[in-house]
């Protein structure tokens, strides 16, 4: 039983996470702390074992060394009014090749499985597309990552495995009546659904508005939710007033009959007709059913969709790799990370740049208490990364800075620095100081393949940790003008056994050493 698990759930294997318990939250959540546990030689099988028999809760990171994935997840976190089986109906109905677990906190785990490895960015396009037809967009998406940066220190957000304590478990699979199923029916699902990739489109739905955002298709495929009727038509309205359709009232009365269950009152048409010929609308993509049906990345491609105008990033998850001082891994919607500074996290103007450098994106910038209220969200549900035991990324990049100056390829004169090298001012009596340029530093790290620092950190650690200062230097010239360059210099790296007086003891003086 258990070498089936293991096959069916395996993930990064060089990393687990533990979720440690607090409290709950007002809708019923458990709250608590996400740990990240380093296992650099592989995870050791009890830890399958402790989970199946109840001892201890195992959670994996579906992403793998390789950014694939064996499994990928829709975790939906709605409680009150939400229906297994309602959900798992229209699974059925649509042949989508996915199975409905319960999750610990009465939600519901939707995964899908594989029987090879596949890429990352594949598997979690498919699931989001999935979630925009089921009605729940905005739900996490387990991998969150398409790439991690193991180099640095990423190892990405993971997930609690179901059957934690197999023989009577509360995470367990739903059959197609909704009912629980043993681990070994669940097998037996397994085995009738995991794909051997995913690629295969399992989903059409046809395009009636025609270059319209893909919520109003997926509403117009599967029906108007209660409560929904008239937000819906509003947005119809819009689509038909962006296409240049004349006839907007009489395309509207056709779509009322065709998808309102009851439809809509004439006058209720009327009122949207006018309110929406009176000035330019966009679409209300924040407001309900149009959230939960939402495919972002879909509309941003339409012709008549939302269009790429707010630059706001999304962020799905955040980790935070605990060296001195800590680095911080944003997940964004799309999958990819941002590597972060706490300062880069608390000031928008920091935050920003850092899009730029590594995205090439400048996002807008939100009100402070809003910025605040997102930072404080992220990092009340952000997973802990402790670093290597013993060696922070810090000591291990001074160690480098260290052996880089003072090794034998040093420059002898500071013209030197010209060519790369690091130059100590050896004719200084007091204080003396070793000078270099960020930039052949930075190649001098990365052919010893440390890449856990960027500038900003580097400058950071040289400033802050080294008492270092950037300063101008004078440089001798064969021209009329000396040149003068911008370099880094910080206080000379003194060899701790240098000034220690070694006595050899006399071994000639000792008679129980003679032959």
């Amino acid at each position: 039983m258990k070498d089936k698990f293991i096959e069916i759930f395996r993930g990064l294997n060089i990393a687990y996470g533990k979720f440690i318990p607090e409290d709950k939250n007002d809708v019923g959540k458990l709250q608590g702390k996400n740990q990240i546990i380093r296992e650099p030689d592989g995870l050791p099988e009890h830890l399958w074992e402790d989970h199946l028999s109840g001892e201890t809760s195992l959670g994996i990171i579906p992403i793998d060394e390789n950014n694939s994935c064996r499994w990928g997840c829709i975790d939906i976190d709605i409680y009150n009014g939400f229906s297994h089986i309602n959900l798992i109906k229209k699974i059925r109905k649509h042949g989508l090749p996915l199975i409905v677990f319960k999750s610990k906190s009465g939600g519901a785990h939707v995964f899908m499985f594989f029987t090879v490895p596949v890429k990352a960015g594949r598997v979690q396009s498919r699931l989001k597309e999935f979630a925009s037809f089921l009605g729940c967009a905005g739900s996490e998406i387990f991998p969150k990552q398409t790439k991690l940066l193991l180099d640095r220190g990423q190892t990405g957000n993971y997930l609690n495995l179901p059957y934690f304590n197999s023989d009577d478990s509360q995470r367990h699979a739903l059959d197609d009546d909704g009912n629980p199923c043993s681990i070994e029916q669940f097998y037996t699902l397994y085995d009738i659904y995991a794909q051997d990739g995913a690629e295969k489109e399992y989903l059409k739905v046809d395009d009636f508005f025609v270059g319209g955002p893909p919520c109003l298709n997926t509403l117009h495929s599967n029906g108007i939710p209660e409560g929904g009727r008239n937000e819906t038509m509003t947005n119809i309205a819009v689509y038909y007033q962006k296409s240049g359709e004349k006839k907007i009232k009489l395309k509207l009365l056709t779509v009322n009959e065709d998808i309102c269950d009851p439809p809509l009152e004439e006058k209720e048409i009327d009122i949207i007709v006018n309110s929406i010929t009176k000035k330019e609308y966009d679409y209300g993509c924040s407001k309900e059913p149009l959230t939960s049906n939402c495919n972002k990345k879909e509309c941003y491609k339409r012709k008549y969709g939302k269009g790429k105008v707010d630059l706001e990033i999304t962020p799905t998850g955040l980790e935070r790799f605990g060296v001195e001082p800590p680095i911080w891994f944003m997940t964004l919607e799309e999958g990819i990370t941002l590597e972060l500074t706490t300062d880069d996290l608390q000031l928008q103007t920091r935050f920003q740049k850092a899009c730029i450098e590594q995205l090439k994106i400048m996002p807008g910038t939100m009100p402070a208490p809003r910025w605040a209220e997102k930072i404080n969200g992220l990092l009340g549900e952000s997973t802990d990364s402790p670093g290597i035991t013993g060696t922070s990324n810090t000591e291990i990049f001074i160690d480098y800075l260290k052996e880089w100056c003072t090794n034998k390829g040093s420059a002898e004169t500071k013209e030197e620095i010209s060519l790369g090298k690091p130059w100590l001012n050896r004719e200084a009596n007091t204080n003396r100081k070793h000078h270099f340029l960020v930039k052949d530093l930075e190649d001098f790290l990365q052919k010893k393949k440390f890449n856990a620092f960027n500038r900003t950190k580097i400058t950071f650690v040289l400033k802050d940790k080294l008492k270092g200062e950037k300063i101008s230097l004078r440089m001798n010239s064969f021209g009329d003008k000396d040149k003068i360059i911008k370099v880094w210099s910080i206080p000379e790296f003194v060899d701790e056994m240098e000034d220690i007086e070694t006595v050899i003891p006399d071994m000639r003086d000792k008679k129980e050493y003679e032959a």
